[in-house]
């Protein structure tokens, strides 16, 4: 999600890491296969300091913007998973 890095800088976000996994839903319409959702699993670790309200905002600005999002017509839903370190670069 290079959406993601690049609102997250815009925001000037302080992370200590993230990564998003996809996982695609398969169902059978009009005798075919089709991917009918795909499912982002972003994981995300904050500094302390900033706010989850924040980090949340920006991931839902990530997948709106995101060009391939936006060029898929398959349901995408996000299920973000936020941590909290207490050291960050």
């Amino acid at each position: 999600m290079t959406t993601f890095l690049a609102v997250a800088e815009n925001y000037h976000l302080k992370y200590e890491f993230f990564s998003c996994k996809a996982y695609g839903k398969l169902s059978k319409e009009s005798g075919k296969w089709m991917m009918s959702e795909v499912i982002l699993k972003p994981e995300l670790t904050i500094c302390v300091d900033e706010q989850e309200a924040k980090a949340l905002k920006i991931l839902e600005k990530s997948e709106k913007a995101c060009l391939i999002t936006n060029s898929i017509l398959s349901k995408v839903s996000i299920s973000p998973i936020i941590k909290f370190s207490e050291v960050c670069v």
